[in-house]
């Protein structure tokens, strides 16, 4: 067996398929059949993140698998991109995506190793059968606890570096939104994430906020229509609230 470079595997443990405009994650099927409810639940934000990074880039792939992640013969974990598609990911971006599917890999390393053990201690397993579907619900706050983790590693590092706060910033105020939005962490490889919720309408979209230099950042502002057509009436309306939103964070940073 082989993975996208066509370095020999040893053990083939997941890929990023794609599947008409979606994508879908494939995963070895014992490691599947011998998955732990707790790490199950670990590892559905960040592949769910790995997949919104990757839909971003579909249209450039060559191969129907976007990217795969393996053992090779030589013992090393390796994950790969479609052949010429890393060229197009701005570097840190890239670099998050590699560490997440780093992160599920070891994930299945654990699924793996505590399989091994319960065998050599003769232990019976008798878990309730693993929910393959993923709950948007669980999802989303598991990608909210990802967020705040990571804006608390932001914070960390500007203070190590010492980065000083421009002059007029202001911080965002619940009271700064319009009526029933609120706003919380999100995440996504791009950079810092905050996703805005209306209380009738659902997930309004998410702003992330781009490293683009020393001292500058970049806003990107993405709507979120889900399986609404553009032209709906609910998509008007989110878009009307959420152009309010950016309009008010874009006010924190003037």
């Amino acid at each position: 067996m082989k993975n996208i470079a066509g370095n020999d595997v040893s053990i083939f443990l997941f890929r990023f398929e794609l599947r008409g405009h979606a994508i879908d994650f494939v995963l070895n099927e014992a490691i599947a059949e011998d998955m732990y409810p707790d790490i199950d639940e670990k590892m559905k934000p960040l592949v769910h993140a790995c997949c919104e990074t990757l839909l971003r880039y579909r249209h450039l792939s060559v191969s129907n698998t976007i990217m795969d992640g393996n053992f090779l013969v030589t013992g090393e974990f390796e994950v790969m991109l479609s052949k010429g598609l890393g060229q197009h990911f701005a570097h840190d971006e890239k670099q998050r995506l590699f560490h997440d599917a780093k992160n599920i890999a070891d994930l299945l390393g654990e699924v793996m190793d505590r399989g091994t053990q319960e065998e050599k201690n003769g232990i019976q397993r008798n878990l309730p059968p693993i929910e393959h579907t993923p709950n948007p619900k669980k999802i989303k706050k598991g990608l909210e606890t990802l967020g705040k983790t990571k804006l608390q590693q932001a914070k960390r590092q500007w203070l190590a570096e010492g980065v000083p706060i421009r002059p007029g910033l202001r911080q965002l105020r619940p009271e700064d939104l319009p009526p029933h939005v609120t706003a919380s962490s999100g995440y996504d490889h791009r950079g810092l994430c905050y996703v805005f919720d209306h209380k009738t309408l659902g997930e309004l979209g998410r702003i992330v906020m781009i490293k683009a230099g020393e001292q500058e950042m970049l806003m990107q502002a993405d709507l979120y229509v889900g399986q609404e057509t553009p032209e709906s009436a609910i998509v008007k309306k989110k878009t009307a609230i959420f152009e309010e939103v950016v309009a008010t964070v874009n006010a924190c940073f003037i």
